[in-house]
């Protein structure tokens, strides 16, 4: 059943976002997530007042609903590198005052200002100076201007199978740490709840129990007039507060463990919603299956949202170059199990803190309060927790040791880009980006990984060739037999396995598919019998009610061309699961005509047919 969406009230005007008074320039930024809005100050840029104007302006823009910079981060970022660019402008010889001042030579300055990064820089220029009005041609130009990035030798290789296994490992630990604290921790406020703790035979126990109690539902132990803690006599602050509430480096283990089992962005992953949907209706008997509704605003604005599945299968299954075994213990080695640990594990702080974010935890230096507080998940929590957690790198002389902790080799550099980089690399398969994105910003990038990429590629084209060879191939009437089936067509006919009536209608052509034709259309095996055949016509290739005959052969040969062609338009991986099989196929086809017969087949083809394989590979004939 449908609604309509609620629609604002009558006169209903947006919040302002540029906030120009007293003296101060601010861009108020909404967060999609509902979450508090945050004020960047443009009111400190050192240059005009017009130009500061017109890139506040330009800034509210970008980072307003419909602009591409939707995160917290990403505005900050941008932020930065206009400041940087300002400071280039006020440095120069006769600093601009407008934008219509603004020349190459601007521009120039500022990509040396930046160094190695100035590709990255420039290009959030580019972002910023597209809501920008009457930008001179110039300077327009110079910003459009490809520059080649200086590519950095250091975090951009996946890590080794063995060093993923072992971040996974350490993140597990501290989280299998975490929940036996705050489990055996509940389970005693569980009993001083239900009044089995007695004050006066057990005190010390009780008043543990009473502190408890608060800080359960407040996530701060009990204070006096002054601010500070009337609990001494049970212990200190955090040891108290973080019995029931997970610290940051119990998050952050939290993300990287959910990292390193979806390949998600550390950024979707520290957003993730308590919102979800269960696909398998609750039932304990099936795949536990939970979806979620994320943003990831890289990926454009009308691609931004995203629906992703958390399943309770082992990562490991579809792992094509062989099992990433995870541990079976607890809940940690699935997706749907870390996800609904989380939920168990977060919601007393999260219902203290009042948000719809999955992942809180309790700060000693910074939050609510004096001593601490909560606050939902930061952007930094990977880097810190690998400084906090060192898991120690391979050895520069083994390729892949044992998966143990044993190795003798430096502390790993952890990076979150790393670990989605290893997950698509080991998976083969995209997560949340395209096919394409896959092949040449992960695979073909990390050349420890590219003999890798080639042996999988190498085992699924030989996989699809097998198998299609193992079928049997349409059966071809050769242009001696079409003779013949105008002297004797009954010897013709029981050659081939059909009646002199549908041989006859197969040479008239009243029986094409498109590769060749079909003698039994409500008996195929890609169908219930008796039912018509609704499958792919490239499935003719290996029907056994297929029939080809010469008249077939143009379209034949024009297919295997255009099949070939599509080689350059796709990875490799993807050319050999989808193409793979006909492309042998109808080479084993062809190969029975001479090569003076193909050439001639293709020379004079005609358009109509050209346009009929056209057709055909971009699946508008297939039935829905």
């Amino acid at each position: 059943m449908s609604r309509s969406a609620a629609l604002p009230a009558a006169g209903y005007e947006p919040p302002a976002r540029l906030i120009d008074e007293a003296g101060r320039l601010l861009v108020r930024f909404y967060p999609e997530g509902g979450s508090t809005p945050h004020d960047f100050d443009l009111g400190g840029l050192a240059v005009s007042a017009p130009l500061r104007r017109s890139l506040a302006e330009a800034f509210a823009t970008v980072t307003g609903p419909a602009g591409t910079r939707r995160t917290q981060v990403s505005a900050a970022t941008l932020l930065q590198d206009v400041r940087m660019f300002v400071d280039v402008l006020a440095d120069a010889r006769r600093p601009p005052r407008t934008v219509a001042q603004l020349t190459p030579a601007h521009l120039d300055a500022f990509r040396l200002r930046c160094g190695v990064n100035h590709a990255r820089r420039a290009s959030s220029l580019k972002t910023l100076f597209r809501a920008v009005p009457d930008v001179p041609a110039g300077f327009a130009a110079r910003l459009n201007t490809p520059v080649k990035q200086q590519r950095s030798t250091s975090g951009i290789d996946a890590y080794s199978k063995a060093e993923f296994a072992r971040i996974g490992a350490a993140a597990r630990e501290d989280v299998r740490a975490a929940t036996r604290r705050i489990r055996r921790t509940r389970q005693f406020l569980q009993q001083w709840r239900a009044g089995n703790i007695d004050p006066v035979t057990h005190p010390q126990a009780w008043r543990r129990g009473q502190v408890l109690d608060h800080v359960d539902r407040h996530a701060d132990v009990p204070r006096n007039a002054r601010g500070r803690s009337s609990v001494r006599d049970v212990g200190d602050v955090a040891p108290l507060v973080t019995s029931l509430h997970l610290t940051q480096r119990d998050v952050a283990a939290l993300v990287v463990l959910m990292s390193c089992l979806t390949g998600q962005n550390p950024a979707t992953l520290q957003g993730l919603p308590v919102a979800h949907h269960r696909a398998d209706g609750g039932v304990d008997t099936a795949i536990g299956t939970a979806l979620l509704d994320v943003v990831k605003p890289r990926r454009g604005r009308y691609r931004a949202h995203m629906t992703i599945p958390l399943t309770d299968l082992p990562v490991w299954l579809d792992a094509p170059t062989g099992p990433v075994q995870l541990s079976a213990r607890d809940q940690l080695h699935t997706p749907f199990g870390v996800y609904t640990l989380a939920l168990e594990l977060t919601a007393p702080s999260r219902a203290v803190l009042g948000t719809d974010r999955l992942l809180v935890s309790w700060s000693v230096t910074s939050g609510k309060g004096r001593g601490g507080g909560l606050r939902v998940a930061g952007d930094e929590l990977i880097p810190i927790w690998g400084r906090a957690h060192p898991v120690t790198a391979d050895p520069p002389e083994v390729a892949d040791p044992p998966a143990a902790d044993t190795a003798d080799g430096p502390a790993l550099v952890l990076d979150g880009r790393r670990l989605r980089r290893t997950f698509v690399e080991i998976h083969q398969k995209p997560v949340a980006h395209t096919d394409r994105t896959l092949a040449s910003q992960y695979l073909l990038r990390n050349r420890r990984n590219l003999a890798d990429y080639q042996k999988v590629v190498a085992r699924v084209l030989a996989e699809e060739v097998t198998r299609a060879r193992a079928t049997t191939l349409a059966r071809t009437l050769t242009p001696q037999d079409a003779a013949a089936a105008q002297i004797d067509p009954q010897q013709v006919a029981d050659r081939f396995g059909i009646d002199v009536a549908t041989l006859k209608r197969v040479l008239a052509g009243e029986l094409d598919t498109v590769l060749a034709a079909c003698v039994d259309h409500t008996n195929s095996p890609h169908a219930p019998a008796g039912q018509p055949c609704t499958a792919s016509f490239m499935l003719c290739l290996s029907c056994p009610c297929a029939r080809a005959e010469p008249r077939h052969l143009p379209v034949q040969v024009l297919t295997l061309d255009a099949l070939q062609r599509r080689r350059a338009d796709l990875t490799p991986l993807q050319w050999a699961q989808r193409y793979a099989a006909p492309h042998a196929q109808l080479g084993d086809l062809l190969a029975q005509f001479p090569q003076t017969t193909i050439d001639a087949a293709r020379r004079d083809a005609t358009d109509e047919q050209r346009h009929l394989v056209r057709r055909f590979l971009n699946r508008e004939l297939d039935l829905p």
